[in-house]
């Protein structure tokens, strides 16, 4: 896939609208034309050609399983890059909040006061729900401020049993030093959040959540040790009334101990639990390289299988979004997994820091592909951009 030099932000649209002969083509090239485009931004433009082009549209074939698109805050205003079309667009319905997530059909989470005032929002209805910015379940500390790392839902948001599930920290004033990460849960309308989670895991390190998915009924937080916390929500007429929790612990995962890790990711595909390992040289250094897990039981124990190939998978992984989609459904992609620069989820003290102290990483984007011939190589996209004072970059999901 060849990735258009960044600094055509946004494609300008052909001179269709002053030539007429365009307006005379047959129905049926138009349509043709359209059935050519797998990407829904792209048809929508389209539409605004003439009234012959629209109504042509309304006979083209169904639009094709969609892909995420990125997108890249920089400090003004937000890019789309659109895998689909290959084209990357200015985007300035969401300028400044700081974005942690989001959910499939257009689904966006985001903080418009870095570390308050968390809201979700459809970019394609407007529509809005507010997230709590206060949780309890914790004694010692009443309920103080919370500040949402990563979400994902169990649900979609008007589902009557939509819980949604995220990694947080609280205001400073309230933290112990290090500030340390905890579970969140709430039902959609809450403007309280509760950890009262009885989860029976040491505290630690290797203990901290990396990620979450919502897999087979239950959210799953993955940990820096490669450990599953399995927490079950509770719901009755769309109230929250508990949160079960397992702890499954596994064996150390197959990559080699001198490599850093990047992050750690929990995908389902195929009815199945993956976990993907990003790797780099070291804790300065961009994405290098990525391996693949599979969870299985050996003799009782469950370990992390590694895979040696993506067998005509696409990944794309961020925390609480990451999807695995079907080479076969997307003519012209090949296996790969791609990312996003999500660097600054490890430095969370710098969203508490004045604007011009806030610098998200934003150039640490692309894809890894597996193994063609002897190489696997990555493709950074836009590797040039600069930090943004806002947000880092984020998934819009399909």
């Amino acid at each position: 896939m060849q990735v258009p030099n960044s600094q055509s932000h946004s494609a300008s649209m052909p001179p269709m609208f002053v030539a007429s002969g365009w307006a005379n083509l047959t129905i049926n090239v138009v349509i043709e034309m359209v059935n050519r485009l797998p990407c829904a931004m792209d048809r929508a433009r389209m539409t605004a050609v003439c009234q012959a082009w629209l109504a042509a549209i309304a006979h083209a074939q169904p639009l094709p399983f969609q892909l995420p698109s990125l997108l890249l805050p920089p400090a003004d205003v937000t890019d789309v890059y659109c895998y689909l079309s290959g084209g990357c667009r200015d985007h300035s319905m969401l300028p400044g909040p700081r974005h942690f997530g989001s959910y499939d059909g257009g689904w966006i989470f985001f903080a418009y006061g870095q570390t308050s005032l968390h809201r979700m929002i459809n970019i394609r209805t407007r529509e809005r729900r507010a997230l709590p910015d206060m949780i309890e379940g914790l004694a010692a500390h009443g309920t103080p401020s919370m500040v949402i790392l990563a979400a994902t839902l169990s649900f979609p948001p008007d589902h009557p049993k939509c819980v949604a599930a995220g990694i947080v920290t609280y205001k400073p004033h309230l933290l112990e030093a290090p500030r340390r990460r905890h579970f969140a849960f709430w039902c959609l309308g809450s403007k309280v959040a509760t950890c009262d989670v009885a989860v029976p895991a040491p505290v630690g390190l290797a203990w901290q959540q990396e990620d979450v998915v919502y897999y087979r009924d239950s959210f799953h937080f993955l940990t820096r040790g490669g450990h599953i916390i399995v927490c079950t929500p509770i719901v009755r007429d769309g109230v929250l009334l508990r949160v079960l929790s397992e702890l499954m612990r596994f064996e150390q995962g197959g990559y080699n101990n001198q490599q850093f890790v990047r992050a750690r990711y929990l995908v389902s595909s195929r009815g199945e639990l993956l976990m993907v390992v990003r790797l780099a040289a070291h804790h300065r250094a961009l994405t290098s390289s990525f391996k693949v897990f599979r969870m299985t039981v050996i003799t009782r124990a469950r370990t992390w299988i590694e895979e040696v190939a993506l067998c005509g998978r696409m990944l794309f992984v961020g925390r609480g979004c990451s999807r695995s989609y079907e080479v076969s459904q997307y003519p012209g992609f090949k296996d790969g997994i791609f990312f996003l620069d999500d660097r600054s989820f490890y430095d969370v003290e710098m969203m508490f820091g004045r604007i011009n102290e806030r610098l998200y990483p934003c150039s640490d984007n692309g894809r890894w592909s597996p193994a063609e011939g002897l190489s696997r190589h990555v493709d950074l996209f836009f590797p040039e951009r600069v930090p943004s004072l806002n947000s880092p970059p984020a998934w819009l999901l399909p």
